[in-house]
């Protein structure tokens, strides 16, 4: 699998998103979350591809207390933890009662993990806005460096108007951005591009939004029902072109000018198994790829932010 060089680590191009191993978590998951055995079977199996890097936080449930349990018994090369803190917004003005609440975030990940620090730690971005914590988030990313909590440190950004203090502020190092085939919010505004410029490590999440893609449109509901025609529209395209939706959703992400890994879970071996492959599959014409940009720009926010889902 390959993978980039960002400041002595090695990052896969597919980051195993973990939450879905912790709790049950996506729209179309039926299934729920695996049992321990089957998660760190999953694990083992995701590392012996050439996965390097994981993505986790302290909301997922149990997600963190079982990578921990893997790592413990795991030898070969060295894994990438990527974990998060959040800032509530009563302490997003109060700097040191910010920062006591999130180095225990980042202490109680440290020890659930095992490791000695975590080579990514991110804001936990929610939708409250950017100036109420960009006061004190340099202090708070400075302090867990000195403190030789984290190495890299960075936000997972809730919408694009994020990116824009991200690309303001040097230690914001990593970023991970929201982008799929209905989501083309960073695309058409350049964003992705000028977080390439500036050098960022750049993780793509909500490659298939959730599972929406793989829903059937009749099953749409609540303020979800918007979507019919463009999952409508995904579906012909699939029809047309030689590759299933997640062929295409994969696809039109990976070859994304600026995105370094792509964070996609899994809740079966075989799911795993199948994005693994996915990291080959072929190109998509630049041509489709600009009617993607023409039919979905048009999509609304409320489909393209899960957090706003009224089912």
């Amino acid at each position: 699998m390959k993978t980039i060089a960002f400041k002595g680590y090695r990052i896969s191009q597919l980051t195993l998103g973990t939450v879905q191993l912790g709790m049950p978590y996506g729209i179309s998951n039926s299934q729920g979350m695996p049992n321990d055995r089957e998660a760190l079977d999953m694990l083992r199996m995701a590392a012996d591809a050439g996965v390097t890097t994981f993505d986790t936080a302290r909301q997922y449930g149990a997600s963190e207390a079982l990578l921990g349990r893997f790592l413990a018994g795991h030898t070969g090369v060295d894994l990438n933890m990527v974990s998060k803190f959040k800032i509530s917004p009563q302490d997003a003005g109060a700097l040191e009662r910010a920062w006591k609440s999130v180095e225990g975030s980042v202490r109680a990940s440290i020890e659930c993990l095992g490791i000695s620090r975590l080579p990514v730690c991110l804001l936990h971005k929610g939708e409250e806005p950017t100036d109420a914590v960009a006061g004190i988030l340099p202090v708070i990313i400075s302090r867990l460096r000195e403190q030789g909590l984290i190495d890299i440190g960075g936000v997972s950004v809730y919408e694009p108007a994020d990116v824009a203090f991200c690309l303001s502020e040097p230690l914001v190092e990593a970023v991970q951005v929201p982008v799929n085939i209905f989501d083309q919010r960073l695309v058409v505004s350049g964003a992705l591009q000028r977080l390439a410029q500036a050098q960022k490590l750049v993780f793509a999440r909500s490659v298939f939004l959730q599972g929406l893609f793989f829903m059937d449109p009749g099953q749409m509901s609540g303020n979800l029902v918007p979507a019919i025609p463009f999952l409508k529209q995904l579906h012909t395209f699939a029809k047309e072109y030689p590759a299933d939706i997640a062929g295409l959703a994969f696809s039109y992400v990976r070859d994304l000018p600026g995105i370094d890994s792509i964070v996609v879970g899994a809740a079966t071996s075989a799911q795993l198994a199948e994005n693994v492959k996915l990291l080959s599959a072929p190109a998509i014409p630049a041509s489709l790829r600009d009617e993607f940009v023409k039919v979905f720009t048009a999509v609304p926010d409320e489909i393209i932010t899960p957090g706003r889902w009224k089912i």
